[in-house]
């Protein structure tokens, strides 16, 4: 009597076992999920930014950093509804610590390692599960440049395999008038398009305040622009290392 269901669900390739060759029970909820529930899979970009991913993710001749994108593509592509990029934080090269552990020293070094990880995504993804393409920029010119060079991954008249929606991370997730912005972008640009581009999460996203102004945002889309345009938002609690997924009604 107790017990009842929650459709909609995060999970981070960062806190999860990588190898669905192994058995293991503690990830049975994940891996044997209801087929009619919702999974989304982060790609773990925050551990390659904390160094907790060994790699040189700038040098992409860099063994480790090649063995972690197949190991959390193959993960996506086994668990996922949605997966994400695995993108950069434009905020790595600021830390000098974080851009010493992952090789990360200046802002064109963020896009360049995530431009590479776009198109490994674009050209090994298989399967069902739909992409979504995560914005980065510390500020709105990093942002706008951001914007400008990975939108044409969500043009289905340029890629044949393009992703299928949004991810909201740096500046994006946290300055309303950055997000009413691109939205209006994104739909002058043709990539908010109904049955094509219908999901967009933001990352790290907790206060209450949002949840209010992503439901009205949503609510405006859907009557405006595409009906079917679902938001969600990640909460972060660093004292289970787990995250959780909330849909915006």
């Amino acid at each position: 009597q107790g017990l009842f269901p929650y459709r909609w669900s995060l999970y981070s390739a960062g806190h999860a076992n990588l190898d669905l060759n192994k058995v293991d029970p503690k990830e049975d909820m994940v891996r044997n999920r209801d087929a009619n529930t919702i999974m989304l899979a982060d790609s773990g970009g925050f551990q390659i930014a904390k160094g907790v991913w060994p790699g040189r993710w700038a040098d992409f001749t860099d063994k480790k950093a090649e063995a972690q994108r197949e190991k959390v593509l193959k993960w996506q592509m086994g668990i996922a509804t949605y997966g994400m990029t695995m993108d950069i934080p434009t905020w790595t090269f600021r830390d000098p610590v974080a851009a010493q552990a992952c090789g990360i020293f200046s802002y064109e070094d963020a896009v360049r390692a995530t431009q590479y990880n776009n198109e490994y995504w674009m050209a090994n993804r298989y399967g069902g599960t739909k992409i979504l393409n995560v914005l980065q920029g510390g500020n709105h010119a990093e942002a706008d440049h951001w914007y400008d060079l990975m939108k044409d991954y969500c043009d289905p008249a340029k890629h044949k395999n393009h992703f299928n929606g949004w991810g909201m991370g740096g500046q994006n997730m946290c300055d309303v008038h950055l997000v009413l912005k691109r939205l209006v972008n994104l739909i002058h640009d043709g990539l908010l398009e109904k049955g094509c581009h219908d999901w967009m999460h933001f990352l790290g996203t907790s206060k209450l305040e949002w949840a209010v102004l992503l439901t009205d945002i949503q609510r405006a889309v859907r009557r405006y622009a595409n009906s079917d345009f679902t938001i969600s938002r990640s909460e972060e609690h660093t004292s289970e290392l787990q995250s959780h997924l909330n849909l915006v009604c």
